[in-house]
């Protein structure tokens, strides 16, 4: 009797261990998956699926943003390529706005990240118009795309979809004052900027009353002197003149 309860507990356990070693390989064939790397960061205020660009305030033009790809699972002694492509949805137009400047997408041996270099190009309709690219991961011979979200603060985010929104549009600054700077115009911001060296940041955030109210007066007086010496200053239209508001005058 305790023979056959012995050899019982063999068959069982021969059983259990030809069951759990079925369950790790399959674990251990499991293809790795490719994601973003933004979106699938651990600390929630870092994790994106989208990235705003502007131009407004950039000498620049253009831009190289940087957008890593991760792999799941370890690393591998071999490179394994990856498949990235632009969404049909993109409004931004290849050549035009932006360019993919990285020629292969390819994760290096030993390594779980790659880098695609996207080239954003300042174009003159971005002073009055948003454009988007969209790149999504798709999955080829050597990783998946199963890990297609992660769930932060109760809002879905998107890891094997990205978008790029860019434009170069300027905003009219928070402390802004129309009696003294008078109505606002991309012109006249960066026309008081350049001859009080200050930036529209400055404008937008940290300026005083008692700045405004001196530095309009300043700009008003540079603009008579100007105009009384042959060089008046136009807005972009070429007829009205900047001027500063009736507080200024």
């Amino acid at each position: 009797m305790n023979k056959l309860i012995y050899r019982i507990a063999l068959l069982f356990i021969a059983v259990s261990l030809v069951s759990c070693q079925k369950d790790l390989m399959t674990f251990d064939n499991k293809q790795a998956d490719v994601y973003f790397s933004d979106a699938g960061k651990a600390l929630p205020t870092l994790a994106y699926d989208s990235l705003y660009v502007s131009f407004a305030y950039s000498k620049s033009q253009d831009s190289v943003r940087n957008i890593v790809v991760a792999a799941t699972g370890s690393k591998v002694d071999h490179d394994r390529t990856y498949q990235v492509a632009v969404d049909p949805s993109s409004t931004a137009i290849a050549g035009t706005h932006f360019a993919v400047l990285s020629q292969k997408f390819v994760i290096k041996a030993n390594t779980q990240a790659d880098t695609i270099k996207l080239k954003l190009v300042r174009t003159p309709e971005m002073q009055t118009t948003s454009y988007f690219v969209v790149l999504n991961l798709l999955p080829n011979e050597n990783f998946g795309t199963s890990f297609k979200s992660r769930l932060v603060s109760s809002k879905s985010i998107k890891t094997i979809s990205t978008k790029i929104l860019f434009n170069d549009i300027v905003r009219k600054p928070g402390k802004w004052s129309d009696a003294y700077f008078g109505a606002f115009s991309r012109k006249k911001l960066f026309f008081m900027c350049d001859f009080l060296e200050i930036t529209p940041q400055y404008i937008d955030t940290d300026i005083t009353i008692s700045e405004i109210t001196a530095l309009s007066k300043l700009v008003q007086r540079h603009l008579n002197q100007l105009g009384a010496a042959g060089n008046p200053v136009y807005e972009d239209d070429g007829v009205t003149l900047i001027k500063m508001g009736a507080s200024a005058q």
